[in-house]
């Protein structure tokens, strides 16, 4: 049985999912979850400008649109009976997947349940996988669930 769970999440139906399964597991298992959100520092192209980094304005709006996730989150688990805590992690030069395996080693999480969008071919090439990257170097086992309509 797991006692520390880690879910990383985001607004995608697959996060969605991922967060369900480790909800129910949590249930059963009696553990504890941490849900991890990482708040990447997105570039956005200006008209007749090249990339820039994102405006004040729209950093804040990211910052709170990813706290009122993990809030949202966090409030349907404590519904459900499970214990949680929540870490946003702001990034700007690491890899998503590589800030989730350090959120699992620092807390010392027995489990990683994330969602994953199922994406094969030149889709998961172009866009990447954040779940390969963890699934490639974590140090617990990692559940990766499929939305069905991901």
């Amino acid at each position: 049985m797991y006692a520390r769970i880690l879910v990383p999440v985001d607004a995608s139906a697959a996060a969605a999912a991922g967060f369900r399964e480790a909800l129910g597991l949590a249930h059963r298992c009696r553990a504890r979850l941490r849900l991890v959100h990482v708040l990447e520092d997105l570039p956005f192209v200006a008209p007749g400008a090249a990339f820039q980094t994102v405006p004040e304005e729209a950093a804040q709006s990211l910052l709170l649109a990813s706290s009122r996730l993990l809030t949202r989150l966090r409030d349907e688990a404590i519904r459900d009976g499970a214990q949680v805590d929540c870490v946003l992690v702001e990034n700007a030069d690491h890899r998503a997947g590589e800030l989730i395996n350090e959120q699992a080693v620092a807390w010392k999480a027995e489990l990683i349940v994330m969602g994953t969008h199922g994406r094969r071919g030149a889709e998961r090439f172009m866009e990447g996988s954040v779940a390969e990257q963890v699934v490639r170097h974590a140090d617990v086992p990692v559940l990766l669930v499929t939305a069905v309509d991901a």
